[in-house]
């Protein structure tokens, strides 16, 4: 899924540019929908999807994920590692502490959802 930024935020956001979503991500209780997607700094940070206009919706090879309070929809990469057994946040968890297996499935999904929007960035300086 490709999505265009309408609203920008600090350096991490763009007006115009277009953005790799990895996860999006709903919650019941406030009604809202965010995006995981790699930003400016290369890093898979977290924004609301009111930020964004949606320039491409597929999102081939993701899978549903239900929660208490929402809904993600994550790459099948992210859903069924090892790394990720107990939870979602378990994968992020490890992620954030620059576990290198996390790392690497990252790059893979960024690798997989690119070559299926035909998008080029190199804007993926964390991983």
């Amino acid at each position: 899924m490709l999505v265009k930024c309408s609203k920008p935020f600090r350096h991490q956001l763009s007006e115009n540019n277009v953005y790799l979503v990895i996860e999006i991500l709903t919650k019941f209780s406030n009604k809202s929908v965010s995006y995981r997607l790699i930003d400016n700094e290369g890093y898979p940070s977290i924004y609301d999807a009111d930020r964004f206009e949606v320039v491409s919706n597929k999102i081939d090879n993701f899978a549903v994920l239900l929660n208490d309070d929402g809904i993600i929809l994550s790459h099948e990469l992210i859903v069924n590692s090892e790394l990720n057994i107990k939870s979602i946040d378990g994968f992020w968890g490890l992620f954030i502490e620059d576990d290198i297996d996390a790392k690497q499935i990252l790059k893979e999904v960024i690798k997989d959802l690119s070559i299926k929007e035909k998008y080029n960035s190199t804007t993926f300086s964390v991983i």
